[in-house]
């Protein structure tokens, strides 16, 4: 079960800066030309990825790859995986996501989180979680969603730190270069839409947390706290066309 999920950012890409929008439009071509690679030496961003441990078959709530794509020194990690078959589990229909964390070591002294794990380890610190990519049944990006913070078992923190975090997010990874990429453009090019996802993510926190100040974080009636379509092509022709404007 989930409450209902605002999934209708309104944004003014004319509005937006011209250094952002080329940033964006740089970010773009590099998602491309990422996808260019991949179809000429013959893989996937997700399907190597869920190949990792065959022969096994897709296993629900497994991590892929095993072990994660970490890059310690800069800060980041992401995973794919699936929580459950169970259409009710979420809004929408998928074959899986990609979670996409920072390391709190990156957080700003004196900012206080909006939730922590039962249990943290203070002195080493955790993950924060900055969205997931939703993916269809036939490896295509759909969605990209926030989430409470039971669901990536995450130090959770205000909006505005997370979307500073955001430029935290790269990683050095031979294995998976191609996916990290992907990943990192991904978040570029969608930047205005994922501020929007974050800031509404926590306008939701704050209701739950009027009604349940103390269990809001770990209530597993609610998973999903905002989304938004992935669209690369209409991404794409909104930042061209605030360009030529």
């Amino acid at each position: 079960m989930n409450i209902p999920v605002r999934d209708d950012p309104q944004i003014d890409f004319k509005s937006l800066p011209r250094e952002d929008l080329l940033a964006m439009q740089k970010a773009a071509d590099e998602m491309i030309a990422v996808l260019e690679q991949a179809a000429t030496e013959q893989k996937h961003i997700l399907i190597d990825v869920l190949s990792s441990t065959t022969p096994d078959p897709f296993t629900l709530w497994q991590h892929y790859p095993p072990g994660d794509v970490h890059d310690r020194e800069k800060g980041a990690l992401w995973f794919y995986h699936a929580h459950s078959e169970d259409p009710e589990s979420r809004p929408w229909s998928e074959h899986g996501h990609f979670h996409l964390f920072v390391w709190t070591e990156h957080v700003r002294e004196g900012v206080e989180p909006i939730a922590l794990p039962p249990k943290p380890d203070l002195e080493n610190g955790g993950l924060c979680h900055l969205v997931a990519i939703s993916f269809d049944n036939a490896g295509t990006p759909m969605r990209i969603f926030t989430v409470n913070r039971w669901v990536a078992m995450e130090w959770q923190y205000p909006a505005e730190e997370v979307i500073r975090l955001l430029d935290f997010f790269d990683l050095d990874n031979e294995e998976y270069a191609l996916t990290s990429k992907w990943l990192v453009a991904a978040l570029k090019v969608f930047r205005p839409q994922i501020e929007w996802s974050l800031r509404e993510r926590d306008r939701v926190i704050d209701k739950m947390r009027e009604k349940d100040p103390e269990g809001f974080s770990e209530d597993e009636d609610v998973e999903v706290l905002s989304s938004f379509p992935f669209d690369l092509g209409a991404q794409i022709d909104a930042i061209e066309d605030a360009l030529a404007k």
